[in-house]
């Protein structure tokens, strides 16, 4: 019995150790990665945005309240869902299966986002994630009506997709790369994948970080392509992110991102230091 109780004991306190090593183990993981991002000089792109990721804030996706909330809590920019009904009409939705009487349309959503910019001078912009392009056309004539053209762009789309978006339409447009992890560093392959971003029109790459290669970082910037990640969420996967200095990432966690590059931008070396 002495005997049994004593493994309970040292089971509990095994287990205890390891919640509260866990935690500590994470915190020094996150102070070492913050410590060699901030070595580095601050290098967050001009005009890179911060996307709340759709529902953010425990909100129902594609919502008005996600819409307000994302932007009352410091995100540059909204990612929603785009489909459309039988008659063509752009909604805010994932599928149109799904459209009902208290659905925004894509118009009300733009005109919402062209009036926040218009009262408060922030370059707010709106990350549109296509899941359906079959009247394209009518979309982006609603975006420009509105004089919108530079504050919005489609994600979503497959490098088969591009032709037909790029034909159809005058917004711009990531290209969604699912990255083969083991080959993100092998010249060959990184190429491969510029050369079809380039005859593709689109302006960059939309992946996740945790695949990503500064080899791919060097040559999409010497291309002239954007980089753009998706499914950031932990401090870790945040700074991962922004070390390879993108110009989006979508996160449920925009005010931590803006957090970091505070810091950074205030603990970064000056531009200005020659070293002796």
């Amino acid at each position: 019995i002495y005997l049994l109780c004593g493994l309970v004991v040292v089971a509990i306190m095994s287990s205890f150790v390891a919640l509260v090593a866990v935690p500590s183990v994470k915190r020094t993981a996150v102070k070492v990665a913050k410590e060699d991002l901030f070595e580095n000089l601050y290098s967050f792109p001009e005009g890179a945005v911060i996307t709340a990721k759709n529902g953010f804030g425990d909100n129902k996706d594609n919502s008005l309240l996600y819409v307000k909330s994302a932007l009352q809590n410091n995100a540059d920019c909204i990612e929603v869902d785009l489909c459309f009904d039988e008659d063509g009409t752009p909604y805010i939705a994932s599928q149109d299966d799904e459209i009902t009487a208290n659905t925004m349309p894509l118009e009300y959503l733009v005109s919402y986002i062209a009036d926040a910019v218009k009262s408060t001078g922030r370059q707010y912009h709106i990350n549109l994630h296509l899941t359906d392009a079959s009247n394209i056309q009518l979309a982006g004539e609603i975006i420009s009506r509105y004089e919108m053209e530079d504050h919005c762009f489609f994600t979503g789309i497959n490098i088969n997709q591009a032709s037909y978006i790029r034909k159809n339409c005058n917004i711009s447009f990531y290209i969604d790369y699912d990255i083969d992890k083991s080959k993100s560093s092998d010249p060959e392959y990184a190429s491969r994948i510029i050369n079809e971003l380039s005859m593709s029109g689109a302006v960059g790459i939309n992946c996740k970080a945790d695949a990503f290669s500064e080899l791919m970082m060097n040559m999409l910037k010497e291309n002239w392509l954007k980089i753009s990640f998706y499914d950031v969420e932990t401090e870790l996967e945040i700074i991962e992110a922004l070390s390879f200095s993108p110009n989006q990432i979508i996160t449920e966690s925009p005010q931590a991102v803006r957090s970091i590059l505070t810091e950074w931008n205030a603990n970064a070396p000056s531009s200005d230091i020659i070293p002796s």
